[in-house]
C-alpha cells in the first residue's frame, strides 16, 4: 500500500519528523522534487507499507496535509516508478550485467 502527498517546502520539518520516527523510518520513503512531476513549488513524499503505518503516519502530519487523491497518486507513481527502472537500466548500461 502506499500513499502520496504534496508538501510545501515550508513543511519540511513534517518530512523530518517522519524520517526521525522509529516506526515510520522503517518504512519505503521517497521524496522528490515537486517540479518534476507538475507540482511546482512542492515535495512529493511517498510512503509505502503495511496498512497499519497510515494512522500513525496521519498522526504525524498533524492533519496539516492531506494525501492525493487515488487518481493523481496513480499517475504520480508511475512517473516515480519508470523514473527509477530508467536509471536502474542505464546503471546496468555502464557496469553491465
Amino acid at each position: 500500500m502506499f500513499k502520496i502527498f504534496a508538501l510545501n517546502k515550508d513543511q519540511r520539518s513534517l518530512i523530518d519528523k517522519i524520517l526521525s520516527d522509529d516506526i515510520m523510518g522503517r518504512q519505503t520513503i521517497v521524496q522528490k522534487d515537486g517540479s518534476t512531476l507538475g507540482y511546482d513549488e512542492k515535495i512529493i513524499l511517498v510512503v509505502e507499507g503495511q496498512a497499519e503505518i497510515f494512522s500513525r503516519l496521519d498522526s504525524l502530519l498533524e492533519n496539516k496535509v492531506k494525501p492525493l487523491s487515488e487518481n493523481d497518486a496513480s499517475v504520480v507513481y508511475k512517473k516515480i516508478k519508470d523514473e527509477e527502472e530508467a536509471a536502474e537500466s542505464g546503471v546496468g548500461f555502464l557496469f553491465g550485467p
